[in-house]
């Protein structure tokens, strides 16, 4: 599926047209066959998801794959809101971002007029 380690661009799902499916099926085929112990199938298209979760035997990963796959994987900076970009896979269950930003220039702030830090925060 997506190498998001040498991605440039949008990401965009992976097969969507046969050529794409049948090299993914076979790459599944052949790593489950050489012995890995799970396959993470990141942003391919559902059906084929289901398809190779059923067809081999090791686990599979999803991330933006479905829940076809065996188990579900997400970066901790997305789920809790670190990134302020929206990808469709992402769920984020926080938005610590927001948090994170306010408190930091809170900080800058009793900082720059000497408020921070106080005696109870000093030996």
């Amino acid at each position: 599926g997506l190498l998001p380690q040498s991605q440039k661009g949008k990401f965009r799902f992976k097969g969507k047209n046969k050529i794409e499916k049948n090299k993914i099926l076979n790459d599944a085929k052949i790593l489950s066959s050489s012995g890995v112990f799970s396959i993470v199938l990141e942003c391919v298209e559902k059906s084929l998801a289901k398809q190779i979760t059923n067809l081999i035997k090791v686990p599979t990963i999803g991330i933006g794959a479905s829940a076809h796959c065996d188990g579900q994987v997400l970066v901790t900076d997305d789920l809790l809101g670190l990134n302020p970009t929206n990808i469709r896979f992402v769920k984020k269950y926080a938005n610590l971002r927001k948090i994170i930003d306010k408190s930091a220039r809170l900080f800058k702030q009793e900082v720059i007029k000497k408020s921070f830090p106080k005696s109870k925060n000093s030996y």
